[in-house]
């Protein structure tokens, strides 16, 4: 290399001639080893700083990949590095192919003409057109696998690659150190300090490395306990009677407000439903709630993802209660899918892309983040899932009753998933009685106000992430007052508006709560529990969009997909809006945002009224001629 020709060891006849005298002689016996010292710690310093300046030159060629640190990372405290050989689990999330033609399909999709069928792809033309290529996905995997890095899983649709290693690994291959952190709260955690780093091949292809730190965790939706019934006093078991608590039929017809399509003998025959949890159910538990209440026509299945073996699997008593509102409301599902997961950034990916892949008709999730504790790349990399959901004619439900409280920096934001575009997000509101009513009237309505109140359980707002989609800009939306707090925001054209949530809204009465069975709390005297809340609102918004689903089918159609621009038209016009939805209203009490009429940040467009909603977006989709 030319760093050694610059070095020469000098011969000694080259500098001294035959004739020196002999009084030299014992000088040169001192000096000579002396400048050969000298010669050697010149040529081992000029190679580092070759070797610092080639390592320099090779780190400006890697990419980094953003959005991987963790928002907690910024008000935590640094405690050690972590353990090198510490097993850690992570997933690349691709990009799709052909990013043009991918838009061009979602707006096909997105803008379809009224009574026009809509154009939805199956999962092998997403995978044919719009996937990674096979190339491009084995060469991540050969890349990997040569980093020392053990493959753990790999889907159909190639957007998702799982591989686990050793925190060691993961610092040489992405040149970024694993350190250990406290938060806050006193939680502890491990988080990537920086951006990782790949050679640009990878990176062209690369939108997330998931499972870099395990700070990032969701909330389900709060669940409420309603008071007992002595009705609730007597057990059920599997071998028994087959007799469910009293009032268990009336109940899911009261609080899901489904009575109607019961009636059309709409039950949901031939459905597919998903729930996403990440918590365990108790199988046992659903099982027995099934023979008590006679799902005998119901197949349940539950659905994981790969997971350590050391990883405990707890059962949980929101994913139990979110099965048991499923069953309760669609009395003849044909499969209900439970995607059940740990609580952490990669498996919440890996459980979308496994239900992208599964396709199931509708998927309701009752958990949620607020948007600014999300990592960007989550962000990012969910989006692209949910987009696809809507490509294949799927319907994803999500709440949007976690409360966001602002910070420092932000203003109250809201909740993803349900921020989402691509995502339906139902919020919830609860009545108030002041005494009791003789007569069930469950919602407010504008034109036929109770004369209670309304409290909503949680209040919406507008996304910090979103730009408002084009299929929001109706009359009702850009003159609310509520977009006067939105930066850019003018009332009369919404161009620059956020996204604004909730969707949609169910009106959980607390008088109306339906009968649960869950025996994993031995602090219970018995079983069965009445709930109601905010938990209930995706659930039975996800049970009204299965029942849908059957209605349009029974009229020679396929599935009402992703829904939010059929609701928002529907809504634009006054007269269906009002024939589709109730329009929950009420009075601002304690200082709460109110419920308006039409279109609000409480409610959304509001409640379904189940048998008309249901016919619409059937016609909706369906040719004039079937």
């Amino acid at each position: 290399m030319e760093v050694f020709r610059m070095f020469r060891y000098p011969r000694r006849g080259e500098y001294y001639s035959s004739y020196a005298t002999q009084s030299y002689g014992r000088i040169i016996t001192v000096i000579t080893p002396l400048l050969t010292l000298v010669s050697v710690m010149c040529i081992i310093s000029s190679q580092l700083l070759y070797l610092s300046a080639a390592q320099a030159e090779n780190t400006h060629q890697l990419v980094a990949i953003p959005g991987t640190l963790s928002p907690l990372l910024k008000s935590s405290r640094f405690i050690s590095h972590t353990d090198a050989r510490q097993t850690i689990w992570l997933s690349f999330g691709l990009r799709p192919r052909d990013s043009v033609a991918f838009q061009q399909a979602l707006s096909a999709t997105i803008h379809a003409p009224e009574h026009q069928a809509r154009p939805m792809l199956t999962t092998d033309e997403i995978t044919r057109r719009f996937s990674p290529t096979q190339a491009s996905y084995t060469a991540l995997v050969r890349w990997l696998q040569a980093a020392g890095f053990r493959i753990i899983h790999t889907y159909t649709h190639r957007l998702l690659l799982d591989f686990a290693g050793t925190i060691g690994q993961v610092q040489r291959a992405f040149q970024q150190q694993i350190n250990n952190y406290r938060a806050p709260d006193g939680t502890l955690y491990y988080a990537n300090s920086g951006a990782p780093l790949l050679p640009p091949a990878i990176a062209s292809q690369v939108m997330s490395i998931n499972g870099l730190n395990n700070a990032t965790r969701w909330m389900h939706t709060a669940l409420r306990q309603a008071p007992q019934s002595p009705a609730n006093n007597q057990l059920c078991a599997a071998s028994g009677p087959k007799t469910a608590p009293r009032a268990s039929s009336n109940a899911r017809a009261e609080v899901a407000g489904l009575s109607d399509l019961y009636r059309a003998h709409d039950t949901g025959s031939g459905q597919t439903l998903a729930l996403f949890e990440l918590a365990e159910p108790a199988m046992s538990d659903l099982y027995s709630y099934m023979a008590c209440t006679g799902h005998k026509k119901t197949t349940l299945v539950r659905i994981g993802t790969p997971l350590p073996a050391a990883v405990p699997q707890l059962t949980s008593y929101e994913a139990t209660i979110d099965a048991e509102a499923i069953l309760a409301s669609v009395p003849q599902l044909q499969s209900l899918k439970v995607y059940a997961t740990t609580n952490n950034e990669k498996s919440y990916l890996d459980q979308w892309g496994q239900i992208i892949q599964d396709d199931p008709a509708v998927v309701s999730t009752s958990w949620g983040l607020c948007e600014q504790q999300v990592p960007a790349q989550v962000i990012q990399q969910e989006a692209i899932f949910f987009q696809l959901a809507a490509l294949q004619g799927q319907s994803v439900i999500a709440t949007s009753t976690i409360n966001c409280p602002a910070t420092s920096q932000t203003a109250a934001t809201v909740s993803d998933p349900a921020s989402q575009p691509f995502v339906t997000g139902v919020g919830s509101t609860t009545l108030i009685f002041a005494a009791p009513h003789g007569t069930h009237n469950s919602l407010q309505t504008a034109g036929k106000l109770d004369p209670d109140s309304t409290r909503p359980l949680a209040i919406g707002g507008n996304s910090q992430l979103w730009m408002m989609p084009a299929w929001q800009h109706i009359q009702t939306i850009s003159t609310q007052s509520t977009n006067a707090s939105t930066p850019g925001c003018p009332h009369a054209s919404g161009e620059h508006c956020r996204r604004e949530v909730p969707d949609v809204a169910l009106n959980v009465d607390t008088r109306h709560s339906f009968p649960a069975y869950y025996t994993q709390d031995r602090t219970s005297q018995h079983p069965w529990l009445n709930i109601d809340g905010s938990a209930l609102a995706a659930p039975f918004w996800a049970a009204f969009i299965t029942l849908s689903n059957q209605v349009s089918q029974q009229h020679g159609g396929g599935r009402i997909g992703f829904i939010n621009p059929l609701l928002y038209q529907l809504a634009d016009n006054p007269v269906s809006y009002a024939s589709s939805f109730h329009d929950i209203i009420s009075d601002s009490e304690h200082g709460q945002p109110a419920a308006g009429a039409g279109y609000d940040l409480v409610s959304g467009l509001g409640e379904y009224r189940a048998q008309p909603l249901a016919s619409r977006l059937a016609d909706w989709v369906q040719p004039l001629s079937r």
